[in-house]
C-alpha cells in the first residue's frame, strides 16, 4: 500500500514539473510583440510593379506604418504614413482589436503567421460599413525614411 501511494505521488510530481516547465518555455506574446516589424503586402489583382500597399506594426512606438506606392509600384516613390495605435481592446497572440467611435478594427493573423486579415466594422446607423482587406507576409522593406 505504501509503495502504491509513494509511486502515485512520484508520478504526480513528475507530471506537475513537466507541465510547469512547458509553460515557462512558451510565454504568450501579444500581437504587437509577435508581429513587431513584420511587413505585409496587400493582396491585389494589380502587379506589384504597378501598385503596392504595405503595412507594418511597430511594438516600441505602438504604431502602424503604411506605404502606398501607386506610381511605379514596389519600385516607385513611397507615400508613407504612421499612425499611433490607440484604443486597443484586444492585443493577444494572433489578434489585435481597436475601437473607434461606433466601430472596430480587427487585425487577425492566420496560416502560421503568413496571412493578415483586416476587418473594419462601423455600426453608425447613418452610414454603416463593413470592409475586409487581405495581406500576405512580405520580404519587402518599408523604405519610409
Amino acid at each position: 500500500m505504501k509503495k502504491t501511494i509513494l509511486l502515485s505521488l512520484l508520478v504526480l510530481l513528475m507530471i506537475s514539473i513537466g507541465c510547469s516547465s512547458d509553460e515557462d518555455n512558451n510565454p504568450t506574446q501579444t500581437f504587437l510583440e509577435k508581429y513587431d516589424g513584420v511587413v505585409w503586402l496587400e493582396d491585389s489583382t494589380d502587379s506589384v510593379d504597378d501598385y503596392a500597399y504595405l503595412i507594418q506594426f511597430l511594438n516600441s512606438s505602438k504604431s502602424i506604418v503604411d506605404n502606398e506606392m501607386s506610381d511605379g509600384g514596389i519600385n516607385g516613390p513611397s507615400n508613407c504614413d504612421t499612425e499611433t495605435i490607440s484604443y486597443i481592446t484586444v492585443n493577444k497572440d494572433d489578434i489585435l482589436v481597436r475601437s473607434f467611435g461606433t466601430g472596430t478594427l480587427t487585425y487577425t493573423v492566420t496560416n502560421s503567421g503568413e496571412d493578415l486579415k483586416i476587418e473594419t466594422v462601423d455600426t453608425d446607423p447613418s452610414d454603416p460599413t463593413d470592409q475586409i482587406f487581405y495581406y500576405s507576409r512580405s520580404n519587402y522593406s518599408m523604405d519610409c525614411n
